[in-house]
């Protein structure tokens, strides 16, 4: 059985935690912009009361359809929630689908990458996943860069999977995985690696 509630963990750069429906004006901020959307499956948020209804409707109700709480990224020192990183989908028990969207004030700077990287070890030995997939629009190459930099696998391309109402066309997507037996996983997100380094991050 998954253990679906998620530790707080700080980094140099930014804490990870359980979203609260008090980062509805922070959400408001990238999710009511067309830009920050312009590869993600949800509507544009209207105002920041649209953003509260999504923390409290999709995110909120996590635990109770059997998929893990969603982390929210804070920026230190600022103290700011900036996005998600989190497993949205739950399939056949142990297989885990992430996604993530941050400000984007605050792309390219590494942020996304090291919380990913994050997330993939506590999902494997702090929830119980087997499997962690992940998928990204062909046209998209900065979430591509992030899914390669984090050892994913790609597995294959979906073809013109999806109209993309901002693109004005069906796009490719591309997928990916890694599986706990996984060379990678050895190599990067071992069970030890877990106990020393990223445990070593939780906070109260």
């Amino acid at each position: 059985m998954l253990n679906l509630r998620l530790p707080t963990i700080e980094t140099d750069q930014f804490i990870l935690r359980p979203i609260q429906v008090e980062d509805a004006k922070d959400m408001f901020e990238y999710a009511g912009d067309a830009e920050n959307l312009q590869f993600v499956w949800f509507p544009r948020h209207s105002d920041p009361e649209s953003s509260k209804k999504s923390i409290e409707d999709f995110f909120l109700t996590r635990v109770d359809r059997g998929i893990p709480e969603a982390y929210c990224v804070v920026i230190k020192p600022e103290m700011k929630m900036i996005g998600t990183v989190d497993v949205h989908t739950v399939r056949f028990g142990d297989v885990g689908e992430i996604g993530y969207i941050i400000n984007k004030r605050y792309w390219n700077r590494g942020i996304v990458s090291e919380a990913v990287q994050i997330l993939i070890s506590v999902m494997f030995h702090h929830c119980g996943f087997s499997r962690i997939e992940i998928q990204h629009n062909a046209e998209n190459i900065g979430s591509g860069r992030v899914i390669e930099k984090a050892g994913f696998i790609k597995e294959g391309t979906y073809r013109k999977r999806k109209y993309e109402p901002e693109l004005g066309h069906r796009s490719d997507y591309h997928f990916y995985a890694i599986n706990l037996d996984d060379k990678i996983v050895e190599e990067r997100y071992s069970k030890e690696h877990y106990e020393n380094t990223i445990r070593t991050k939780i906070r109260p």
